[in-house]
């Protein structure tokens, strides 16, 4: 791909270090030799806002002394990378805590996201992560849970999305009635799998459910609000793990009838050429991946890496009819990756502005 001036400085040096923490191997210490004080500072601070400084931290150790950043930001990368590991053991612990309950009660409930993929990094606890997601199965599940949780003197919250939200132990827990949260039908099998794994030991998506999940929502996140390169490191484990299996072709193929065949493209093109994804199934993948639109949605994940917050900030300094409207003509700009998503979206995202503006 080639290098733009809209892309942040260092920009080689923080795929690099990312790299060693998704492939377990040995940074190029030439690319990091002299960098100055302020320069590792910015490493650190893009590391961050992107949500992937627990696996560049893995590098940052494995350079040598002569490339090390300076003793007070070393300090600081390691810093990070032992809170990230200590926020991955309250969340595991809390997770299964909170699952006993529904266990106990017999009440069916599955992990997705963010906590069944640390488990696929080779060095597990330095994905980061913000929550812990739930999906209840059955028709009355989540209604069941929430019985349980307010019978245990537990708040549960609606914010008015499509989950509720349960704070534990100063940690949020999202309990979904669907993990996909499309605004169609998707052919993808409901069925549970069990799994026992030093990172989490539970039920999860069955691999052809996973694969419409991580990929879905990592578009309709991007469409919407931003995301940024976490999600694509999420993606390349995945395939290099599981892209050969006939579940997660058969979730490609479900992928492109729901109509996101570019967006799997481009997206998967992405985690080929800038994260050093190695796989045959991939390349496949990508055949018709375009330079302009890989170039488009890198853009946008550099811009929104902290998941749309500096987009979502705009909230405060601008009128709310022009913030939503601004919104909007944003998603239809990025319709190329999603036609049938954003198109059908158009409903949702009238009504939910109109409640927005009405609560205002």
């Amino acid at each position: 791909m080639k290098t733009s001036p809209s892309y942040p400085p260092l920009f080689p040096q923080l795929l690099e270090l990312l790299r060693c923490g998704l492939w377990d191997r040995q940074p190029d210490a030439a690319l990091f030799r002299g960098l100055t004080h302020d320069q590792w500072l910015s490493l650190l601070l893009q590391g961050q806002q992107q949500s992937i400084l627990g696996l560049m931290s893995e590098g940052v150790q494995r350079l040598p002394e002569d490339s090390q950043p300076p003793l007070d930001l070393r300090l600081q990368w390691f810093g990070y990378q032992q809170a990230i590991r200590h926020q991955q053991r309250q969340y595991g612990e809390a997770r299964q805590e909170v699952l006993s309950w529904f266990l106990e009660a017999g009440i069916r409930c599955a992990v997705f996201k963010g906590d069944t993929f640390n488990a696929l990094y080779p060095i597990p606890g330095l994905r980061m992560c913000g929550d812990v997601d739930l999906w209840f199965p059955d028709p009355d599940g989540v209604t069941q849970a929430l019985q349980l949780l307010r019978k245990q003197g537990l708040q549960v919250t609606d914010p008015g999305n499509h989950h509720l939200v349960l704070e534990y132990k100063g940690l949020s827990f999202e309990m979904h009635h669907d993990f996909l949260n499309l605004p169609f039908k998707s052919r993808v099998p409901h069925t549970l799998v069990s799994t026992k794994h030093p990172v989490y030991t539970g039920l999860q998506l069955n691999p052809e459910a996973n694969t419409v999940m991580v990929l879905t929502h990592a578009a309709h996140h991007f469409i919407e609000t931003g995301l940024g390169l976490r999600h694509l490191c999420d993606w390349a484990v995945w395939l290099h793990r599981y892209g050969h299996t006939p579940e997660v072709q058969r979730g490609l193929t479900e992928i492109r009838r729901l109509g996101a065949g570019v967006f799997l493209t481009e997206f998967t093109a992405l985690a080929v050429y800038l994260l050093g994804l190695e796989s045959t199934d991939a390349e496949s993948l990508i055949r018709f991946s375009r330079e302009t639109r890989r170039e488009r949605l890198l853009r946008e994940m550099l811009l929104q890496g902290n998941l749309g917050k500096t987009h979502l900030a705009q909230k405060k300094h601008v009128p709310l009819v022009w913030f939503y409207l601004n919104s909007f003509l944003r998603e239809l700009s990025l319709s190329a990756f999603w036609p049938r998503y954003v198109w059908a979206s158009i409903p949702h995202q009238i009504r939910r502005t109109w409640r927005m503006l009405h609560r205002k």
